[in-house]
C-alpha cells in the first residue's frame, strides 16, 4: 500500500518523494517548483517551502480524516505517511492522497 501512495506522489508534479520508500514509510513534500510558478524563487526558498509543508501537515491532520507526521532532515521539512495497518485497502490510500491534494490546492493558491 505504501508503494501505491509513493506512486501517487510521484505522479503529481507539485510534490516530490524526498527519499525512496522504506517499508511502509513514504517521505514527501510539496516541491519548491510548486510555488515558483515561473517567477524567481525567494532567496529564503527553504523557509518558504518548509512553511508550506508545515501548513499542509496541520491542515491534513486538522481534517480528522488522515493523520501524518513530519521530520526535518538537513533543514528540509518533510511529511511522513506510514501505511502499515493490516486492514488498509487501496481505497484508503487513494482517499489519503485526495486529502493531501485538497489541502495542497488551498494552501498553494495563496502562493501562486
Amino acid at each position: 500500500m505504501a508503494k501505491r501512495f509513493e506512486g501517487l506522489v510521484g505522479m503529481e508534479k507539485r510534490f516530490e518523494v524526498v527519499v525512496p520508500r522504506n517499508f511502509s514509510l513514504v517521505c514527501f513534500r510539496v516541491s519548491p517548483s510548486a510555488i515558483s510558478n515561473n517567477t524567481p524563487i525567494p532567496s529564503d526558498e527553504n523557509g518558504v517551502i518548509n512553511e508550506v509543508n508545515c501548513r499542509l501537515l496541520k491542515a491534513i491532520n486538522g481534517s480528522g480524516r488522515v493523520y501524518m507526521t513530519h521530520a526535518v532532515v538537513g533543514g528540509m521539512y518533510v511529511l511522513r505517511c506510514a501505511i502499515g495497518a493490516t486492514l488498509t485497502e487501496e481505497k484508503h490510500v487513494v482517499i489519503a492522497w485526495k486529502v493531501v491534494q485538497e489541502h495542497a490546492d488551498a494552501i498553494l493558491s495563496m502562493y501562486c
